[in-house]
């Protein structure tokens, strides 16, 4: 960051430039370029009124808004976001509800961007008449290969959970995570069979069973977040000796956070975490799994020369 007013410097690209260079002497040569780009657009080229399309990561929801105040340079908060635009955020839904196409659109986007192929799908999912904010210039070749990779990741990730959501309802999730277990390493077996009251899989290092501690495995495949009533429920069905795991596809509240972390067996896998799980152990999950999510393996540029 330049911790610098931006909107003292002239507009043009060269200026921003010249002043990321003075600022960070140490600064990569092809870094320069792409950090100034996004502070120039940042500056010149958001107006007032454009609408927004913010995808925020931790909680995967996309957010749109709209641009209510000029660029702004806050002295108060210098370590973090010195450079600053008001927005009223409108409203936000979750990624699983628009089309992979358009996600692929939006995680295109480094800085400013217009949307095209898909301006229709966010329109009516926002339900708001106004065009989508354009860009006014394209992003920067370096800018696009620095966020090819990101870009990808995030992709990757959308297809997984929609398969997940998609293709492995109900049951069909629990020897899908029976399988995951195995790829990391364990003896693990779906329950359902046995009616094992509400233990979907059990998991465990040694071939019989029998040494502890053994994974007792809750899986729920649905939105909705999982209270602490639930929880409690479960962890009552695991042994000291044991080690509680609960898995949804979607999140938990406050409270159920909350209770896992005063017990030391019990781990709380949300929807990004099992994801996470099975990029990590994917080449070694079972031919079955697999082709219920398939992926394949793709080069792309490393993220240090980037």
């Amino acid at each position: 960051d330049m911790g610098d007013d931006a909107a003292s410097l002239p507009a043009a690209r060269d200026a921003f430039k010249e002043a990321f260079a003075r600022a960070a002497p140490a600064a990569r040569a092809n870094s320069i370029p792409i950090s100034a780009g996004q502070l120039y657009r940042f500056v010149h080229e958001m107006r007032i009124g454009d609408n927004v399309i913010y995808p925020r990561k931790s909680d995967r929801t996309v957010r749109w808004g709209e641009v209510v105040a000029p660029y702004v340079f806050d002295t108060e908060d210098l370590a973090e976001f010195g450079h600053r635009r008001g927005v009223r955020w409108i409203g936000k839904l979750s990624r699983d509800s628009f089309s992979q196409g358009a996600l692929y659109e939006l995680g295109s986007a480094l800085t400013f961007f217009e949307v095209k192929s898909f301006a229709e799908e966010f329109r009516e999912k926002f339900a708001d008449p106004d065009n989508v904010a354009e860009m006014r210039t394209s992003p920067t070749q370096d800018e696009t290969e620095h966020g090819v990779l990101r870009d990808i990741e995030e992709t990757t990730r959308d297809f997984i959970s929609k398969r997940i959501k998609t293709d492995l309802k109900g049951s069909a999730l629990e020897p899908f995570v029976a399988s995951l277990f195995r790829a990391m390493g364990y003896n693990a077996r779906a329950t359902r069979a046995v009616r094992d009251n509400g233990i979907d899989v059990i998991a465990h290092r040694d071939e019989l069973g029998i040494e502890p501690p053994i994974l007792k495995i809750q899986v729920k495949s649905h939105d909705a977040n999982i209270c602490a009533d639930h929880v409690k429920a479960f962890y009552a069905m695991v042994q000291e000796r044991d080690v509680g795991i609960f898995i949804t596809t979607g999140d938990y509240t406050a409270s159920a956070a909350s209770f896992a972390r005063s017990k030391g067996n019990l781990k709380l896998i949300d929807g990004s975490g099992f994801v996470e799980l099975i990029q990590k152990y994917y080449d070694r999950l079972d031919m079955v799994s697999r082709e219920t999510i398939r992926l394949r393996r793709v080069l792309v540029p490393d993220a240090q020369s980037a």
